[in-house]
């Protein structure tokens, strides 16, 4: 079973979307996205180019996919049927994302009025299976999704957690930051979890706290975390975790993939500065 890291925050954009291949190919999470607003700054266009480069990686990796997952109904974590997003989707990119596949999505249950509005544009466009607390076989690979858990310590939008069991078992665990879902992990016991973390820089001490405690639980549970998303939006973000950061057993995304941190967002006070220099 292979694990392939399409687009995460460490790799300049925000996402969480990754390929996973065995005897069937799944396509986690085909959504990317920029902050609107960062440092009271737009996107700038190191960024949108990224953004660009991650929307073709994640199109033609697509085809390769037999089932497509979708967590939870924000724009980085799918591909919507619209013309928008920085110029970066329309209508033909997202069926071309989703043509001919499963798609397994989180359904209507609980939702907000956005997420809600989200699911009901894609339903014009393309059907997709809800899949909150159900488990899906398919060429002797088992795709088992969490009941709905909270999105960090956002209460009121729900995520699904995937695992993904055939010869080893992965856990991509979206947007629960290290609030949520820890009872799912610690069942599942992956070999591979895929996590976001806390965004610490809009946290408080004692919610960083339990973040981080939850993470260290988690860890036993595991033989390797890649800790991403909302955590590395910010420079330091290995400080705010520092106990974390110290096992050997986590990596961000593009450290799993042999790369360099590419923190766009993080730096995007920096970017414009050496534009106006």
């Amino acid at each position: 079973m292979d694990f392939v890291p399409l687009a995460f925050d460490s790799m300049g954009v925000r996402s969480m979307c990754c390929l996973i291949k065995s005897n069937t190919t799944i396509l986690v999470d085909p959504g990317v996205s920029l902050a609107p607003h960062r440092f009271r700054l737009p996107p700038h266009q190191v960024e949108l180019d990224q953004l660009m480069k991650k929307r073709q990686l994640i199109q033609e990796y697509a085809r390769e996919a037999d089932i497509v997952t979708i967590s939870h109904w924000h724009n980085d974590h799918h591909t919507p049927f619209i013309t928008g997003l920085y110029s970066s989707v329309t209508p033909g990119l997202a069926q071309s994302v989703y043509q001919e596949k499963v798609v397994l999505a989180k359904g209507m249950k609980g939702l907000n009025f956005m997420q809600k509005k989200r699911a009901h544009s894609f339903l014009r466009s393309c059907q997709f299976q809800p899949c909150d607390g159900k488990t899906f076989s398919f060429e002797g690979v088992t795709l088992k999704f969490s009941h709905p858990v909270p999105h960090g310590t956002f209460q009121k939008i729900p995520v699904v957690m995937l695992s993904v069991g055939g010869e080893k078992k992965i856990v991509h665990a979206s947007d629960i930051q290290g609030f949520s879902g820890i009872d799912f992990i610690k069942e599942e016991a992956p070999d591979l979890l895929v996590m976001s973390g806390p965004p610490a820089y809009l946290l408080q001490p004692e919610d960083i706290k339990r973040a981080e405690s939850n993470i260290l639980e988690v860890l036993d549970f595991c033989d390797q975390l890649i800790l991403d998303h909302h955590h590395v939006r910010d420079i330091t973000f290995k400080d705010a975790l520092h106990e974390v950061w110290k096992s050997p057993k986590v990596k961000t995304a593009a450290e799993y993939a042999g790369c360099p941190n590419l923190l766009l967002e993080a730096q995007r006070k920096e970017l414009y500065s050496v534009a106006q220099n």
